[in-house]
């Protein structure tokens, strides 16, 4: 076979057939519904982390503009027209229910909570629905040829992708104030069933314990509809395997979170019947690290320009840059591991430093070959960049954190800046980690090992 042939041969493996109708692929309509209620969730947070003063109908006016914003995106972006919208916000007012509880009212006994979700739930299905309508009756105005500009296949686990980072900041807000076990008890919430637990108990160090938990719901939901999304739709095999691969660490994930707790499976909810485990939350954090870099790895391989028929182009040194770049995603699962140790024990800051020289080095020889030796391959060229800027910033971010906690390990009682920024060099570490993860994938994809004849 040469070159070319073997080049083509690999381009086609394109998952999604590109005749099917989009009706029939609901892909943009599951990225758009996840895309959303994420904002919705990730704007809430942002407002009322202690400390905040955004009076609550503000935060309603904020949820319902980004309802219409959701539904505007559909009909803007997509074919659906105001279809787009509704189906969307439909699949937004479900995936609210799981807060939805948290609004009520005195949900203390079983009939209040049916009482209650009768009520509320198909109000509040029908109203995510109208907003969307709305949002993409409007948006359709900017697309009267019906353009499909979202490509199913990729725009789901993009979003996913995307939620997964939201959730993993706000597990690095629990570890930064310090809030890790201010929620004494798993799966319940002091005695509430943890979607039951009300929004006025929710502060302090519980806030961003709870909140968390509700984020990892989400997200284990979400991956749960896109691994059967990717099993419907998707030809490879392998690629299907992987989306399973997502869903079984996700479950995997939620109950390490759980076990971090209580220290083994209980219903219990008194403190004494409690283990709680630090070395399951340094495991719990890493492990969220892996899920999120194999998301990374399930977004690339889904994606429009993957599956496009790019031919790859023969290197010399193609072998070396999948080398180097799956040693440096190895390296930094390291380095985040020695993060995580030192975000809850302290101790190794040294340890983490000189970890943190070998990633600098590595990424910029990564980073460096990408953008160099691939003058023909744009795709790699802008990973490269991204490589060596991230890794540049991460550094500074790491320096700031350092000053920030003056030198020391975690703190007992931190502030609300010092967990900013040490949470925010943890997502800068998963940023980091997801362009080492597309650097390695798209070099495997575009990069053609040149055998050299022996003399």
């Amino acid at each position: 076979m040469t070159q070319t042939e073997r080049s083509v041969a690999f381009s086609k493996t394109s998952s999604i057939d590109e005749g099917v109708a989009p009706r029939k692929n609901w892909g943009d309509i599951f990225a758009l519904a996840v895309g959303t209620t994420t904002t919705m969730w990730a704007t809430a947070y942002l407002c009322r982390v202690p400390g905040t003063l955004v009076p609550s109908p503000a935060i309603l006016v904020l949820m319902l503009l980004i309802l219409v914003g959701g539904g505007f995106v559909g009909g803007w972006r997509t074919a659906r027209g105001a279809t787009a919208g509704l189906a969307s916000g439909l699949i937004t007012g479900l995936l609210n229910l799981l807060i939805l509880g948290s609004l009520g009212h005195d949900l203390s006994n079983d009939q209040r909570i049916i009482q209650y979700y009768a009520i509320s739930l198909p109000l509040s299905v029908v109203i995510c629905g109208v907003l969307g309508l709305l949002g993409a009756w409007i948006g359709a105005r900017f697309n009267p040829q019906r353009q499909q500009r979202i490509y199913p296949a990729g725009a789901f686990p993009l979003v996913t992708t995307l939620a997964t980072l939201w959730l993993i900041m706000a597990g690095g807000m629990v570890t930064g104030m310090n809030a890790g076990l201010s929620v004494p008890d798993w799966p319940d919430t002091f005695h509430y069933g943890m979607f039951l637990f009300p929004l006025a108990h929710m502060t302090g160090g519980v806030f961003f314990e709870h909140t968390h938990r509700l984020f990892g719901c989400l997200v284990g939901l979400v991956t749960l509809i896109q691994a059967i999304y990717v099993w419907r739709h998707e030809k490879r095999r392998w690629v299907r395997w992987l989306s399973v691969t997502a869903l079984a660490m996700v479950i995997i994930q939620g109950m390490m979170g759980g076990l971090r707790v209580t220290g083994h499976f209980t219903l219990a909810t008194a403190r004494h019947d409690m283990d709680p485990s630090s070395t399951l939350a340094i495991v719990h954090g890493i492990f969220g690290q892996m899920f999120f870099a194999v998301l990374v790895a399930l977004t690339a391989v889904c994606s429009r320009s993957w599956q496009s028929g790019l031919i790859r182009h023969p290197r010399h040194s193609a072998r070396i840059g999948v080398v180097a770049a799956w040693t440096l995603v190895g390296l930094l699962l390291v380095q985040l591991t020695l993060g995580s140790i030192l975000r809850h024990e302290g101790k190794i800051l040294a340890l983490h430093i000189t970890g943190a020289i070998f990633v600098l080095m590595l990424s910029v020889f990564c980073g460096a070959r990408a953008w160099g030796a691939n003058p023909d391959q744009p795709i790699l060229q802008r990973i490269g960049i991204a490589m060596i800027t991230m890794v540049f910033l991460q550094v500074m971010l790491g320096v700031t954190a350092v000053i920030a906690l003056g030198g020391q390990g975690p703190l007992k009682h931190p502030d609300m800046a010092q967990a900013i920024i040490t949470t925010t060099h943890q997502v800068g570490g998963a940023i980091l980690l997801a362009i080492a993860t597309l650097l390695a994938v798209w070099t495997m994809r575009l990069e053609e090992p040149i055998d050299v004849p022996v003399m």
